[in-house]
């Protein structure tokens, strides 16, 4: 009986492996562009691997593989596709920009922005170029450069939502609190469970002296992510007391 079970698993495993390569490649890429975008990144790798098999320098198939490695945190492999992609096609502006994301998720900065930069140049209305850009400035401690990349994004693409928050941050850290909670105040209302933004806009808050309000927002920031609170308990406290105070 063990026997008889064994077989079967193994048709069955062999039928799930061998689905992929009974397809045409036109459709493995299909598939795999589809898994994609639902997010199921092993089963995306899974297609474009087969797909690959027959069009090796395939540009899409290349860059779409890479960005499944991306969410699945493989860099090296990714880092390996989209060079390729970008090899096989100039100015090839989504493929230099996942590179980009690539090297700041490797620490790699210069080369990230290098390649952000050829990006903006291939294509100038590339707002996520400009935002991912942004990111590494503000690692850099580049804020100057970082909002007005952020501004631009924005301009371009006013859905890019998390430009809003990374902005917001910034400029928290700059000292300007009242734009800072506008901008932080814009991403919360379509972004209303991301602990760190209440955060932030609690302590731009706190430094205009709305301490109620900053109460309130840094009381949900931990509520949102109780691991917060060893930042922000003694802060809570003290907007609490100046607030009873008033």
């Amino acid at each position: 009986m063990k026997k008889i079970v064994l077989v079967f698993a193994l048709l069955f495993l062999f039928n799930i492996t061998d689905s992929h390569s009974q397809l045409e490649p036109a459709q493995n890429l299909q598939m795999g562009i589809r898994a994609l975008e639902g997010r199921d990144y092993e089963e995306a790798v899974n297609y474009l691997t087969q797909y690959l098999e027959t069009v090796p320098q395939d540009a899409e198939g290349r860059y779409s593989r890479a960005t499944a490695y991306y969410y699945l945190q493989d860099y090296s492999r990714a880092l390996e596709d989209v060079t390729t992609s970008i090899g096989t096609t100039i100015n090839f502006s989504p493929a230099l920009n996942l590179r980009g994301l690539i090297y700041t998720a490797q620490q790699m900065y210069p080369q990230a922005l290098t390649d952000f930069n050829a990006a903006i140049t291939a294509n100038v209305n590339y707002g996520e170029a400009y935002m991912n850009r942004a990111l590494v400035y503000k690692i850099q401690n580049e804020y100057p450069l970082a909002v007005a990349d952020l501004t631009s994004a924005l301009t371009i693409n006013p859905a890019l939502i998390d430009a809003y928050y990374l902005r917001g941050e910034i400029l928290v850290s700059m000292g300007n609190y009242n734009d800072a909670i506008n901008d932080l105040t814009t991403f919360a209302s379509n972004v209303p469970d991301r602990a760190s933004v209440y955060a932030a806009r609690g302590l731009a808050y706190f430094q205009t002296g709305k301490f109620s309000e900053a109460a309130t927002d840094l009381e949900k920031a931990i509520t949102l992510d109780p691991n917060l609170s060893k930042d922000y308990n003694t802060i809570l406290n003290e907007a609490k007391t100046k607030a009873g105070s008033k």
